[in-house]
């Protein structure tokens, strides 16, 4: 679930859905994502516009920013 407010350092997560991509991936409120595949993510709307590319079942490395540190993980959307 996107903070739909524009922070401008990619799209913090406001929370996660239990067993869904995201969950799945490791991914947690109060990440945030700079990178979804080749979409750089500097707010809401570059990553709705960057998951209106996708296809169900695309695998791809997502670049987020925990506490500080950058971390990769690969989601199957």
């Amino acid at each position: 679930m996107p903070d739909y407010t524009d922070h401008g350092d990619g799209l913090h997560v406001d929370g996660v859905t239990e067993g869904r991509p995201a969950d799945v991936a490791g991914i947690k409120e109060g990440d945030i994502i700079t990178k979804i595949g080749t979409c750089e993510i500097k707010e809401v709307y570059a990553y709705m516009e960057c998951l209106g590319k996708l296809n169900i079942g695309d695998v791809l490395p997502v670049t987020f920013k925990r506490n500080g540190e950058i971390k990769t993980v690969s989601v199957k959307f």
